[in-house]
């Protein structure tokens, strides 16, 4: 069993033995190994586990769109999340109906596979990694929020390794407004200025 492998029979295994709270599935990463870039998101959702792959939902194809605006495409990325299983909330209707939502992943279920990120990361071995929302911006780096520090390159000394912090691509879902497109889109092009320029990716 080669090294990624046996990753993926630790997420499998993690997975399947978690109970403390609900869970709606799980995948592993996707793309390369190694990669020069590599994405690193929070949990996957409904779509991703029908399909078995990060960033395949909405949020995906706005993803794939920015993708694209870089001169990149999937085949050239490794993407990844920092929570393996699908958290998620069930409610009670009034009808007596269950409905099942995504939730944020707790600090403990982040905990859970900060091991196993860490060893992707160092199969992957890429030259930056782009973080996409507040749970793989905390897990990586001392900054409490996406706001403090989004499109711009920092130096993870204990990583060894560059970090770009995004917001992640389902915030443009919930904030339609034309000032935060902006500032997003302003982000991707400061990206693809960094991988053409500063890193020469």
């Amino acid at each position: 069993m080669d090294n990624y492998e046996y990753l993926k029979s630790k997420i499998k295994d993690i997975c399947e033995n978690y109970k403390d709270n609900p869970t709606g599935g799980w995948i592993t990463g996707d793309g390369p190994i190694p990669a020069n870039v590599m994405f690193i998101g929070e949990a996957p959702g409904k779509t991703e586990i029908e399909e078995g792959k990060p960033f395949v939902g909405v949020a995906g194809k706005t993803f794939e769109g920015y993708l694209n605006l870089l001169g990149l495409s999937r085949k050239d990325i490794r993407i990844t999340n920092t929570c393996f299983f699908r958290p998620i909330k069930l409610t009670l209707g009034k009808t007596g109906k269950t409905t099942v939502s995504n939730r944020t992943p707790k600090i403990s279920e982040v905990n859970l596979f900060k091991d196993i990120l860490d060893e992707e990361i160092s199969l992957v071995n890429p030259k930056i990694i782009i973080t996409l929302g507040n749970v793989p911006l905390k897990r990586l780096s001392n900054f409490k929020s996406i706001g403090e520090c989004h499109g711009k390159l920092i130096y993870n000394e204990a990583l060894k390794r560059y970090i770009f912090p995004m917001y992640h691509p389902s915030a443009l879902t919930y904030n339609r407004n034309d000032e935060f497109k902006s500032m997003y889109d302003n982000d991707w092009m400061r990206l693809k200025n960094t991988l053409n320029n500063e890193l020469k990716i």
